[in-house]
């Protein structure tokens, strides 16, 4: 059986041809890039050069002239003003007057009342001492004070009385009772006029004094 070995590329004739072709492309490429670059042949296109474009001015117009107008006198004519004529006595309206208020009477202030309080008798005094102290409450030293309310009469009488505050023993409030009972004092008074009225004597029941 018979082997075939395949050949190199670069032998035989077939290798000298190549080998030759590829020596030509390379002296060619060589002697075309010496040439070249001395007669200044350019093998790329410059680049493109961009020049602005400048606007375009714009040209101001004059304004137009306006030809003069011819201006004509004014004359200004005088206001007329109506004839004013007088009323008559028919055409003159007479205004009617409201009728006067009623006349106010001024009436005279409530008199005021003076009243004066139950006073004090200066010719009869009130005397209220030992005499009307019990014997009962000396001996058990009892002490205290009252306010007995007494209604005095017109003419001056206590005719009644009533314990308004207590001394705290019963002996000592009926002792407060009896020494108002009968006694005298200067009634109130209304505009001068003597009048029933009501009063409140303190009375202090002490044996120190």
């Amino acid at each position: 059986m018979n082997t075939y070995a395949e050949s190199p590329l670069f032998s035989g004739r077939k290798g000298a041809a190549l080998t030759a072709v590829i020596l030509l492309h390379l002296v060619f490429g060589y002697a075309l890039y010496t040439l070249g670059s001395k007669i200044g042949i350019r093998l790329a296109p410059p680049p493109f050069e961009l020049t602005p474009i400048e606007p375009p001015k714009h040209t101001v117009e004059p304004p137009p002239t306006v030809p003069p107008v011819n201006q004509s006198r004014i004359v200004q004519t005088p206001p007329e003003f109506p004839t004013f004529t007088a009323p008559s006595d028919s055409d003159v309206a007479v205004e009617k007057l409201p009728p006067d208020p009623p006349s106010i009477i001024p009436q005279a202030p409530p008199q005021l009342h003076v009243r004066a309080p139950v006073r004090m008798d200066p010719r009869h005094p009130l005397r209220i001492g030992k005499d009307y102290y019990p014997d009962a409450s000396v001996r058990a030293n009892e002490m205290g004070r009252c306010v007995v309310q007494a209604t005095v009469a017109a003419d001056g009488r206590i005719i009644a009385a009533a314990i308004q505050t207590r001394t705290g023993f019963e002996r000592l409030d009926q002792a407060c009772l009896n020494a108002v009972r009968g006694q005298r004092m200067l009634p109130a008074t209304e505009d001068g006029k003597p009048i029933e009225a009501t009063v409140s004597i303190p009375i202090t029941w002490n044996l120190s004094e």
